[in-house]
C-alpha cells in the first residue's frame, strides 16, 4: 500500500489505460479467433482476388473495376482468406486504439481523458465496426483508415511537425484508393482547407495539404474513369431512380440520353438485372455510346438542376441509413459473435431521432464558431470538420448507388456517430475547463479589491 501511494498519480492512470488497452485487444482478438472460421466472401470479393492477381503497375490493378488497396491487401497475404481476415482485425485494433488515445490526449480534464479512452474503445467494439473484420470487403480497411486518419489529424493541429504531416498523407493515400467515395470525402476536406485559409484562422502551412488532397482525388478520379468505375452504380441509380421517374427522364432526354423502349423496359431495375441488358442488348448500343461521352456528366447537371430535391431525397432516409437499422447480420461471418450487450449499443448508437440530433450538433458547432473554441482546444477542427462534411459524405454515397446503399453508407454511419461524441467530449471538457478559468478570474478580482 505504502508503495502504490508513493507511484505518481499520473503513472498509475497510463498503467490502468494500458491495462484496459491489454483487456481491449484480447477481447478483439477472441472474437475474431471465433470468426475467421467462416470468413464472409461476397460477389464483390471475386472482383477483388481477380484484380489482386495483376502486376501492382498495370493497368488493371491501378485503374481496375475496383479501387486498388483492398487488392493490394490481398496480394501481400496471397489471397489467403483467413490471413486478410487476421491483418484487417489487427488494423483495426491498432487503429482504433490509436484514435482512443489521440482523443484522450486531445482533452484538458485530467478525469475525463480515460472516460474518453474507453468510451472511443467501446464505440469501437459496435457489431457494424468489428463485423467486417471477417468480411472480405473494403468496408473494416475503410473504417481503421478512417481512425487513424482522425487520430492523424488530431495530433497535427495540436503541433505542426513534418512527421506527422508524412503520416497523415500516406495514410490519407490509402483511405482515398480504398474506397472511390473516400476520395470525395478528401477533395471536401481539401476545399475547407481552402476556405479556412482564405478566412485566415489556419496557417498557410495547410496549404500543402489542400493541395495534396486535391492531387489524391483527381488521382482517384482519374482511376474509376479509366476503371469505368462509375458505370455500373450508375446504372443502378438510371434503373431504380431515374426512369421510373418521367421528370428525371425528360431531362435526360434533353441531355442527349437515347430513350428507346428497350431502355424503358429496364425502369425499375439494377444494372445487372435481364440478362445484363443494360450491358449486352443491342438494341441499347447507342445508349451505351452516350453513356460513356456524357453520362457522368449529365448525371451531375441533373443533380445540380434542382438542389433542393436532390438534397430532400437522401433527407427522407437519413434515420434508416445513418442509424444502420437495415444492416443486415447475413453480411457477417456466421461464426461472428457481436461483443456489446443490445442495451449498450442502443446507448452508443441511438437509432431514431438521428436528423434531431444532427440539428444539435450543428448547435453546437455553430456556437464553437462563435466562441472561436479552436483557441482553447484545437480538436475542436476535427469536430466541426467531422459535423460540417457529414451530410456532404451521407448525400455522395446516397447519390452515389443503390444497389448495397445500407452498406455503403456505414462509413457516413460511424462518422456521424464517433463525431457525435468527440462534440459531447469537446463540451463537457470546454465546461469542466471553463469554470477552473472563470474562478481564477474572480479570485484575482478579490485579491486586487483586497489590496486597494
Amino acid at each position: 500500500m505504502k508503495l502504490a501511494a508513493n507511484i505518481p498519480k499520473s503513472t498509475l492512470v497510463y498503467t490502468l489505460l494500458v491495462l484496459v488497452l491489454a483487456a481491449y485487444a484480447t477481447l478483439r482478438i477472441l472474437n475474431l479467433s471465433q470468426a475467421v472460421q467462416r470468413v464472409k466472401t461476397t460477389a464483390d470479393t471475386t472482383s477483388y482476388v481477380r484484380i489482386s492477381k495483376e502486376a501492382i503497375f498495370g493497368r488493371e490493378f491501378l485503374a481496375g473495376s475496383r479501387p486498388p488497396v483492398f487488392p493490394l491487401l490481398l496480394k501481400l497475404f496471397g489471397n489467403d482468406e483467413e490471413t486478410v481476415a487476421w491483418a484487417q482485425g489487427i488494423l483495426s485494433i491498432v487503429s482504433w486504439g490509436i484514435l482512443a488515445v489521440a482523443v484522450a490526449y486531445s482533452l484538458h480534464a485530467s478525469f475525463l481523458k480515460p472516460a474518453a479512452f474507453g468510451l472511443i474503445l467501446l464505440l469501437s467494439l459496435d457489431r457494424y465496426i468489428i463485423g467486417w473484420d471477417s468480411v472480405l470487403l473494403t468496408e473494416s480497411l475503410s473504417l481503421s483508415l478512417m481512425a487513424l486518419f482522425l487520430a492523424g489529424w488530431s495530433w497535427l493541429i495540436k503541433e505542426w511537425h513534418w512527421g506527422k504531416v508524412v503520416f497523415l498523407l500516406l495514410v490519407a493515400l490509402f483511405w482515398t484508393f480504398s474506397r472511390d467515395t473516400n476520395a470525395w470525402v478528401v477533395l471536401m476536406i481539401a476545399l475547407f482547407l481552402l476556405l479556412l485559409l482564405a478566412l485566415r484562422v489556419i496557417d498557410r502551412k495547410y496549404l500543402i495539404l489542400s493541395i495534396a488532397f486535391m492531387i489524391m482525388f483527381f488521382l482517384s478520379n482519374l482511376s474509376a474513369d479509366l476503371g469505368d468505375r462509375w458505370v455500373f452504380p450508375f446504372q443502378n441509380v438510371l434503373g431504380r431512380r431515374i426512369l421510373p421517374d418521367a421528370r428525371a427522364t425528360e431531362f435526360f432526354t434533353g441531355c442527349g440520353m437515347p430513350v428507346s423502349p428497350e431502355l424503358m423496359q429496364l425502369a425499375g431495375q439494377y444494372a445487372n438485372s435481364s440478362d445484363r441488358a443494360f450491358y449486352e442488348n443491342p438494341a441499347l448500343e447507342d445508349y451505351r455510346l452516350w453513356l460513356g461521352q456524357a453520362g457522368k456528366g449529365c448525371y451531375m447537371k441533373w443533380l445540380l438542376s434542382d438542389p433542393l430535391e436532390s438534397i430532400k431525397a437522401p433527407l427522407t432516409e437519413f434515420n434508416a441509413l445513418i442509424g444502420m437499422q437495415n444492416l443486415q447480420s447475413f453480411l457477417f461471418s456466421r461464426s461472428f459473435s457481436p461483443v456489446l450487450p443490445g442495451r449498450l449499443e442502443a446507448l452508443l448508437f441511438p437509432r431514431q431521432y438521428l436528423l434531431p440530433l444532427f440539428a444539435l450538433m450543428w448547435a453546437a458547432v455553430l456556437i464553437a464558431t462563435l466562441n472561436r473554441a479552436w483557441t482553447q482546444n484545437k480538436t475542436w477542427w476535427v469536430a466541426i470538420g467531422m459535423s460540417i462534411l457529414l451530410f456532404p459524405h451521407y448525400f455522395i454515397t446516397w447519390h452515389g448507388d443503390v444497389m448495397g446503399i445500407y452498406r455503403h453508407v456505414v462509413s457516413a454511419s460511424v462518422q456521424f456517430y464517433l463525431g457525435m461524441w468527440i462534440l459531447a467530449l469537446l463540451v463537457l471538457d470546454g465546461i469542466l475547463a471553463w469554470k477552473p478559468i472563470q474562478a481564477g478570474r474572480i479570485g484575482q478580482l478579490f485579491m486586487r479589491s483586497a489590496k486597494q
